[in-house]
């Protein structure tokens, strides 16, 4: 087995910085060295995120926070592609709120209907009582159950 070679701490930093690109690891604390290109290329050349993820090998989410964060640093204005993406997702919360009110109205057509059953089932219970009582007055039996512990048969 080969042995690895010792690093001195400053190796190994020098090692992590050249691997780090490569790896897909990059530290919040980033020289914007690296950072200036990323951007610069988004806001110049119009590439998507994703590409320019897979090109430098950070996170999509992590470039687009570094562009967001430059254009208002440098009271830039959004690009053709955020206005188009802020535009369409104002689009689909409109659509969002239509099928709300269609739900809502569904909703509204389903509390309609469980009140009239509701309704329904008072009359019915109002109608057996009714039935109860006028039996137990002609028959002169007890048909409802008495309430409390029964008591065992003598």
């Amino acid at each position: 087995m080969k042995a690895l070679p010792i690093l001195s701490l400053e190796g190994l930093a020098i090692v992590l910085k050249k691997s780090l690109p490569e790896i897909g690891c990059l530290q919040n604390n980033q020289k914007m060295d690296f950072k200036d290109p990323v951007i610069q290329e988004y806001l110049t050349q119009g590439d998507g995120f994703r590409k320019l993820a897979a090109k430098y090998g950070v996170s999509r989410t992590t470039i687009y926070k570094w562009v967001i964060i430059h254009q208002r640093i440098h009271n830039l204005p959004p690009t053709e592609k955020q206005q188009l993406y802020s535009t369409s997702s104002m689009n689909s919360s409109t659509k969002k709120s239509t099928e709300s009110q269609l739900t809502d109205q569904s909703m509204q057509q389903q509390v309609a209907a469980i009140e009239k059953q509701l309704q329904w089932q008072k009359l019915r219970a109002d109608a057996l009582n009714t039935m109860i009582n006028i039996a137990e007055k002609q028959l002169n039996i007890s048909i409802r159950k008495k309430p409390g512990p029964q008591q065992p048969e003598k």
